[in-house]
This record gives C-alpha cells, structure tokens and sequence, in this order.
C-alpha cells in the first residue's frame, strides 16, 4: 500500500465517522433509536439497505463464487432477478409487515400469535443472527491485513501481538461507536454516505480493468476448464459441487417463502415513512442491487484471469507465494481474489477499493450489531419486564445489548475454524431460523385462519432440522468415521441405497437441507392450524385498516384485507403517483424481458444447444449493456437518496414522539395505540373480512 492509499482509506474513514457524530443528537427516543422514527423516504432506504446486505464478507463470499464457477453464478442469479423483482412490485410481506407498525419481526409474532411465540421466535433469530454474524469480523480482517500487507504480528510494550486481533478489534470498535451514536439515524445516513461513495469506486474499478485486461485473455482463460465445471456455459455445470442448478432453484423458492425473515437488517424494514414508501424501496433496492453486479463479477473473473492466463506468470507467482504461507484451505480460497487485486490495480485506485471494502465492512456490522443487539432486548428481555422502562433507560439496554453482540462475535470469529465456504456456512447457520419463519410469517399476515400452534410446529421443525444439519455437516467426517467403525453394516447398507454417500461429505449440502426445512415446517404450519381452534384472526385490525386506521399514522387507509383487484395484483393502490407507475411499467418490462430471455435461452440450449463461442459473444455484449446501465442507475439512486436524506432530517425535528412506542405489546396491539384511534377491545373472531 502506497502512502496515497493509506491517506484516500484514513480520510473515508474519519469522514464517515464525523457524519455518524453528526446524527447523534436526532436519537431522542427508542422509536428514534430503532426505527429513525419511520422517516425514512425509499431512496435513501433503498441505497443504505443495500449497502448494508454488500457487506466485506458477502464480496468475499461472491468473489469465492464466481472464482470458482465464473459467468454461470451470474446467469442463475439472473434467473433470480425477475422473482426478486415480482415480489418487490407486489409488495410481497413488506407492504403488509410495515402495515403492523411493529418496530421488529417478533413483535409482529406478538401480536399475531402469542407473547411466548414472540420470545421464542426472537430468541431463535438473535441465536441464528449472531452465529451467522460470528465470522464477520475474520473475514473482514484478514481481507486488511493481507491486501494491506501487514505483518502477522507487530511489537506492542515488549510483546508480539496479532495484528489478526488488532486489525478485527479496530473494525469492530468502529461499527460499535456509529451504532451507538445515533442508532439507526446513524446507521441508515452513513450506509447511504457510504454507498454513495462506493458506487463512484466501483466505476473506477472496473475502468481499471477494462485497460489491464483484453476479452481475449479472459475468455481463452475461461474456456479452459474440465467437462462439467464450465466457467462461461451455465448449463455444463453438473460437476460442481456447491454452485450447481438445484442450488439456485432452492434460492428461488426460498425468495418468495422467506421474503424479509432474515433480520441482519431488520430496522430498514420498519424505517420507512409508510407501508407505500417501503413497498418503493424494495423495488428502488432492486436496482440498487443491481449497481455493484459488475463489480462483484468482474473482479474475480478478472483474478482468475491473472492466475491462470500465461500473460500474467509473474503476478501469479507473486499471489501464489502470500498463498502458500496460510495454511487453511478455506481462507486461502477467501484471500485468492483480494491478493490477486492487489497486483492488478494501481496506487490510488488500490485504496479506493480498500475504502470500498472498509464501507462494506462497517455498513454491514453496525446494521448486524444494531439488529441482534435490538432484537435481544425487545424479544428476548422486555416482554418478562413488568416495570416499563424510561426511553433512556431502555436505549442504554440496547446499546449493552449491541456491546454484547460485538465482544461475542470477536470471540467467535477470533478462534472459530471454518472448514466450508462463506455462503454455505451461511445457508448453515441461517436454516436455524429461516427453515420455520417464513411459514409463521406468510401465514400471520395472509391468512387468517393460522394459529399460534401453527406458527410453534412451524418454528420447532424448521429450526430443528437445521440445528441437525449444522451439526451433521460440521462434524460429518468424524460422525462417518464412527458409524463406519461401530455399525459398519449399516454403512455399508447406507452406502449401496446412496452411492453418493461418502467419508468426507454429507449426503446433503447445507442448501439442500435448508429446502427440506422450509418445506416440512410449511407443512405443519398448515395442518395444525386447521385442526386447531377455529377463530379467525382479525387481520383488519392488526394492518391498521378500514375503521382499524391510525391518523397519526401515514398509513391510514379504508382499505380492508379482501378485496382484491387486478391493481391490487399487479402492485398499484391509491399512492401511486404518476411516476410510480412509469417506474412499475418499466419494471415489469425489465422483468418480462428478463425472464423470456432466460426462459428463450433455456430451452434453445435444450433443444438445439449454445456452444461456448457463443456464450461468450452473449457474454461481452451482456457486460457492455449492463456498465451503460450502471452508470443510469447510479445517478438516478444517488440525486434521489441526496433528496431523501435532507427530508429526513426535515422529518426528525418535526415528528412528534411518543415514549410508548418502544415495542411493548398488550393483548393483540401496540401500547401506543391505546389513544381511541384504533380499536382496543376487539375479539379475535370478530372481523368479518376475509384473507
């Protein structure tokens, strides 16, 4: 690292922090603290939301994807941009979930089901969150220290101490001190600060790379790969062992049956000014998402380019020489990529994208700490409180909370020893809650005859076939070894029924196990509730509706659960503006072009099949119409989130606060909405509404 690279990552950072320190003083109430007191506009969410789930380790993760699979993880994730995109346009849980009011998911379960279900289901997702969250910081921190070039240990009061520790310490801190500042108000501005930047880093980058590297280099590179591991052909990828096909189907199911259950990011769900204007951030998310794509492509393909292609010996030598000095398999496979980057891009350029990684670092951390450190407390601790707390009393829990999280996942990070890839230790780990909430979620918000019986089978089997799974697969080579060693026939018998079935992996890989999970709990969550009790949830009252609606809330709305029309379908209500539906008809163009596309290709490939001249023709036009797209989005997301961003802070000084909305729940509503504008003495059976 030159002196100009160090200086362009020092001065992010300071900058950054000077802006969190700004924010502190708008952090005057817990709904502040949790929800920027759903202020937020949809461009503003849309960008920071996004920049918080482009976190270090998830470009680390899809660096080690597409290094090892190239142009193919983009053609399945393709084949997932229409679903993301139908499900954003509907409005699909979001529209529904910002509707309750509730301030997290669990106290949706709260009010939905039971405050049992609440605890229970907050304490599976913190548990989930937090050992999912547990390699962050080692990821990130190796990623410093190898790219920086710094040593493995510096001299500190006569002592050798680990950089690794020092270096995560650091990070960690960082991410700490925004999230305390401001709480989501600090979260939400300096995600969008931060992606703001990072958008203007991505198109030097690859400007970088254009001029280093010729189409011919890389695609004689990716050409050369063995029969079933193809790098530019999604359809010869039956040899891979991770990334294949039915990864990717799974995937696509699992975006409409776990829409917004995953809770890193939880508060951005519940940010926004109304149910309309959350709705329009996740479509405006969906092109937020679709920014860095060219980066998070191009860089590993470019990498692998470099250690393969004969132009390059001497820079992979050099890669190659830093490699063989770590001895883990799995974080040599992480640092493969960044090593490499470091011998392709030039002073300055370098540091811009260390400031890059640095963003993605702390966006992604003090989203995670203030996430699993709110949920602890507003699920897990709160509900067996009889005393309420002061507002300041109950932000000084959660910043103890958030402090918790952080020394946990510095630990865990600091002695855990990963032995899978990033993105299947996260289908792991994220199974223990996602394999049963998405059926207790779909189900509370659109269908009125679900139970809380339903919501605990659904909870109990998906969470425990996935603890199983995680355990099974962790320590799945010492498990065959015993069944081989004391049941030998039996493993034997195992052996002939799955011929797959061997020593040194589980039949199933951690995606697989993590569909049976999502389909076994949507089943009981079905069959218990119709043998159970048969009173009909009132959803009317629950989304705030008809004669249920809030004043104080912007979501007022004499819409009532049923009726059901051709707009209603296709997304549109009574907000939209004229620009929303230019956006809506425009979106449902891309996706249709999207999806024929996929669809057309697909099967021309089976019926006649695509050589690999051609896929990589479709290829270089595909990265040349997509960097003009880039460019168009990146103005459009950033002039609009500027726009958001001071409107924000025009809302904060003017919102009026209410020290009850702080996530308590009594009976089947919020404490706060005990004012006479909604109904309080409501049965469950007595809504005459349908689901």
């Amino acid at each position: 690292m030159h002196w100009i690279d160090w200086s362009i990552l020092f001065a992010f950072a300071v900058f950054i922090t000077l802006i969190a320190y700004r924010t502190k003083k708008y952090a005057k109430s817990v709904a502040d603290f949790l929800a920027a007191s759903r202020c937020g506009g949809r461009y503003i969410l849309a960008m920071a939301d996004g920049m918080a789930g482009f976190g270090a380790i998830s470009i680390v993760a899809m660096f080690q994807a597409y290094y090892e699979a190239g142009f193919t993880v983009f053609w399945w994730q393709a084949a997932l941009l229409p679903v993301a995109l139908l499900v954003a346009m509907i409005g699909w849980v979001i529209y529904r979930f910002r509707q309750t009011r509730a301030l997290t998911l669990a106290q949706f379960f709260g009010v939905r089901y039971s405050k049992g279900f609440r605890v229970f289901a907050g304490f599976m997702a913190f548990l989930s969150g937090i050992i999912n969250f547990g390699i962050f910081p080692s990821v990130g921190s190796r990623f410093f220290i190898y790219v920086c070039g710094l040593p493995q240990t510096l001299p500190i009061l006569g002592m050798d101490v680990s950089t690794y520790g020092l270096v995560m310490a650091v990070l960690v801190l960082l991410s700490v001190s925004f999230t305390f500042l401001g709480g989501q108000i600090a979260v939400m501005v300096t995600d969008f600060i931060q992606a703001a930047f990072c958008n203007v880093a991505f198109l030097v980058v690859l400007a970088v790379l254009y001029v280093k590297f010729n189409w011919a280099e890389i695609a004689s590179t990716l050409s050369d790969t063995p029969a079933g591991e193809s790098m530019i052909n999604p359809f010869r990828i039956g040899n891979l062992e991770n990334y294949n096909t039915f990864y990717w189907l799974i995937a696509m199911f699992g975006m409409f049956f776990n829409s917004y259950a995953w809770q890193g990011t939880q508060a951005y769900n519940c940010s926004a000014k109304n149910a309309h204007e959350a709705k329009m951030s996740k479509v405006m998310g969906f092109y937020r998402w679709l920014t860095p794509m060219l980066f998070v492509m191009m860089l590993p393909v470019c990498a692998y380019t470099l250690m393969h292609h004969v132009n390059f010996t001497q820079e992979a030598q050099v890669v190659n020489e830093t490699l063989s000095t770590i001895s883990s398999e799995q974080i040599r496979s992480q640092m493969t990529v960044p090593l490499a980057l470091r011998q392709i891009l030039p002073v300055g350029v370098l540091g811009a994208f260390c400031a890059v990684m640095f963003a993605a670092f702390v966006s992604t951390h003090d989203t995670y700490l203030h996430s699993w450190g709110s949920i602890f407390i507003q699920d897990v601790v709160l509900p067996f409180r009889k005393k309420p707390l002061t507002p300041k009393q109950h932000i000084r829990y959660l910043r103890l909370a958030i402090v918790g999280v952080a020394i946990f996942i510095f630990f865990f990070s600091y002695y855990y020893s990963q032995k899978s890839d990033i993105l299947m230790f996260f289908a792991l780990s994220g199974t223990i809650f996602l394999g049963g909430s998405g059926a207790a979620i779909i189900g509370g918000l659109y269908w009125k005859r679900g139970t809380a019986g339903g919501a605990w089978a659904a909870m109990i089997t998906g969470s425990t076939m996935a603890v199983l799974g995680f355990v099974v697969d962790q320590g799945w080579p010492e498990i065959a070894n015993y069944i081989q060693q004391t049941w030998p026939g039996i493993w034997s018998a195992a052996s002939e029924t799955f011929p797959s079935l061997n020593a040194r992996k589980f039949l199933f890989t951690a995606q697989e196990m993590f569909f049976f999970a999502m389909v076994a709990s949507s089943v009981n969550y079905i069959l218990v509730s119709l043998l159970g009790k048969r009173a009909m949830f009132n959803l009317d009252r629950m989304l705030h509706r008809g004669r249920y609606a809030i004043k104080k809330d912007k979501n007022s709305t004499d819409e009532v659960v049923g009726k059901i029309g051709w707009k209603n379908v296709i997304g549109f209500d009574k907000h939209f503006t004229r620009g929303d539906k230019l956006t809506y008809v425009v979106s449902y163009v891309a996706m249709f072009l999207f999806l024929g596309g996929f669809i057309a290709m697909a099967l021309w490939n089976w019926l006649f099949g695509i050589e690999d001249t051609s896929w990589l023709i479709f290829w270089r036009g595909f990265i040349v119409v997509m960097g003009v797209l880039m460019v168009a989005l990146i103005l459009w997301l950033t002039i609009g989130g500027f726009y958001d961003l001071r409107e924000l802070f025009v809302l904060l000084r003017a919102v009026k606060r209410d020290d009850r909305d702080d996530g308590t729940v009594i009976g089947h509503h919020h404490l706060d909405e005990e004012t006479g504008e909604a109904e309080t003495a409501v049965s469950d059976s007595d809504s005459d509404s349908d689901s």
